[in-house]
């Protein structure tokens, strides 16, 4: 499944499938693609994600309306656990940077409760309101 779906094109299939079912020929002018031999690849590349029904139009199989719904939640939810984990690595640098390095443990408690503060909102906010802790 996993390189079924690793090709732009081929989720861009997926996509017009997921909306109805289509012909070869029209899913070659949704998709801007000159060449039959391309769209067939990329086709074949999909295998069990793809059939085609009765009228001879392309539909998506019950693993590609799955495959179809695990691009969708990779495209909302990735990027935020990609922040929250640079989030968490900034913190940990910043604090350990403020600590070997600042003049006074004044100036590293300011830093520390700075940075504990808005990784504690930051969590709060991915946590409880975007509820990104499906995906970890």
């Amino acid at each position: 499944m996993f390189e079924a779906v690793s090709h732009p094109l081929r989720i861009k299939i997926l996509e017009l499938l997921a909306k109805r079912h289509r012909s070869f020929s029209e899913l070659k002018k949704a998709l801007g693609i000159e060449s039959s031999g391309k769209l067939s690849f990329h086709l074949k590349k999909l295998g069990g994600l793809i059939a085609l029904d009765s009228e001879g139009k392309y539909t998506l199989t019950r693993e590609g309306y799955a495959a179809f719904q695990a691009v969708i939640t990779v495209r909302k939810y990735g990027w935020q656990k990609r922040a929250y984990i640079l989030n968490i690595i900034a913190y940990v640098l910043v604090n350990i940077y403020a600590w070997l390095n600042s003049p006074s443990p004044f100036w590293f408690t300011i830093v520390f409760s700075l940075t504990t503060a808005w990784i504690l909102f930051y969590s709060y906010w991915c946590f409880v309101k975007r509820k990104i802790h499906r995906i970890f």
